[in-house]
Parts: structure tokens; sequence; C-alpha cells
């Protein structure tokens, strides 16, 4: 039912100014929608609404595993942003710093490769290649990449805790949904590209399938609740000590391997792409 509304009418001018400069690193969008409308939320109420829980982002401390120069544990592999796990409420500010430091990282480390492609690389590049061409050259079917992508976000809405079952989730509908996923990526094989950009349209949702089953894979590997609200185990209602840790993913001969990581406070601590 809705509309929802946060009523914000109470707040005073100071507060209201606050909540401007918040949401211009949050979102910057809200901030830019208040000055136009002339209206910002002291003046009236702000319309909220439900939303599906993020895979990874500034509220999750969730992401890639990278060291300090942003290279994740797949040699020449960057991240950054939200994609940089276990730092939250980064926001727009913190993602286009840390969007930096990967960036300078990334050219330093592609200087140092320059002309030290390998045999096996280079037959990798070519398998690639004839992958591309064969999307490029398929004709279209009955199937295409948006409605494939629609069928995945349908299957983790409605198995694998999202706003239609108002983020619950339990293990018989996540292996469901990791069933349904797989069937999905079954089908990519038979999607046609009609060009450069329908070509990426296929492999964004061919990685997105993936992120979904290592979201899946974590969901079934934390056998408790640890924030409430984002996400409710419904097998595992309450939080448990043993949670207290980094739940980490191997992707490897098609199946997610689960590692169990202490969290590091203070100190200095880098991966050893192990």
């Amino acid at each position: 039912m809705g509309p929802c509304y946060l009523d914000t009418r109470h707040i005073t001018a100071e507060q209201q100014d606050d909540l401007y400069h918040a949401y211009l690193n949050m979102a910057p969008a809200q901030t830019l929608k208040w000055i136009e409308n002339g209206k910002g939320p002291k003046g009236q109420p702000v319309e909220v609404e439900g939303t599906e829980p993020y895979v990874v982002g500034g509220h999750t401390a969730s992401g890639f595993w990278v060291a300090t120069n942003r290279e994740t544990t797949v040699h020449g592999l960057f991240a950054a942003g939200d994609v940089a796990g276990g730092a939250p409420q980064k926001y727009v500010t913190g993602a286009l710093a840390e969007g930096e430091i990967a960036a300078a990282s990334m050219a330093e480390y592609l200087a140092a490769a320059k002309g030290t492609a390998s045999h096996e690389e280079a037959g990798e590049d070519e398998l690639m290649l004839q992958e591309y061409e064969a999307y490029l050259a398929r004709e279209p079917g009955n199937l295409t990449a948006e409605q494939l992508e629609e069928a995945m976000q349908k299957v983790m809405d409605e198995y694998a805790g999202g706003i239609h079952t108002d983020y619950r989730y339990n293990r018989s509908r996540l292996t469901l949904a990791d069933e349904k996923i797989e069937h999905l990526e079954s089908l990519l094989p038979q999607l046609a590209a009609d060009g450069p950009y329908g070509l990426l349209k296929i492999y964004e949702l061919r990685e997105r399938l993936t992120v979904c089953r290592a979201l899946i894979a974590h969901l079934l590997a934390r056998r408790e609740t640890r924030w409430h609200t984002f996400g409710e185990n419904a097998d595992y209602p309450e939080q448990s000590p043993e949670g207290l840790c980094y739940i980490n993913s191997r992707f490897e001969n098609g199946a997610f391997h689960i590692y169990r990581r202490p969290l590091i406070k203070g100190g200095h601590y880098e991966h050893t792409h192990q």
C-alpha cells in the first residue's frame, strides 16, 4: 500500500541544510530535485518506497576482496567504490576517491605488464573473440537479453529475499533460486547481439547471473540474521556469535566455495591472491 511518507516538516533550517549536503554525497539527484521544486524536506514530507536489498554497496560492507591498491585476488582485476568490499557508507565522494586509486594502480599494472602476454593468454583472447563473433553472427531467436534479465529479477525477488517476500528467505527457497538462475545461465548461448551494445548487454547479464549465484551462496552460508530488515533468514532469525566474520567465496569448477575470515581490527592487512 502507499504512498508512504516520512514527515520531515518539523526539522530546523539547519537540519534541512545538513540533509542537502548528506544527499549530495549519497544520492545527488534527490538534492537537485528538492532545489528544482523549490521545496525541501522541511516544506513537505518525503515520500519513501521499499527497495531491493543491495548485493554490494555502501550499506552492506560487501563486494570484492581488495588490497590497498584496489587489486582483487584476480591479478589484473581492480575494484573500486561499491564493488570494493569491507568499507561501508562510502557513497559518492568515497567511490570517486577509490576510483582514482584503482585507475592509478591499473596504469601501473599495465605499464609493468606491457609486452609480457603469454601464449596461453593469447589463446584465451582468441577464444573470447570467437565467442563474441558467435553472438554477433547468430540470428535473433525467441529469447532476448531483456527477457532473461526480467526473469532473473523475478527469481531473486521471489526466492532470494526480495521485496516480494519482505526480504525474508530460507534454505529451501534459496536452493530453488540457485536452480532457476542456473537454468537462465544455460539459456545465454541462445541469445543474439545486433551490435556492440547488444553484446555488452549479454555479457552484463552473464555477469549479473554469476553475482546472483554468489549472493545466494553467501546467504546460504550465513546461518543467522545479521542485519534485521535488510534480510531476514527465516530458518535462523537471530544473530550468532560465530557470524562475526567475513564470508568470502571463490568460484571454481562451476561452484562457489565458501571461506570464513576473521574480522581485522587495527593493524595492516593485505590479501595474498590465494
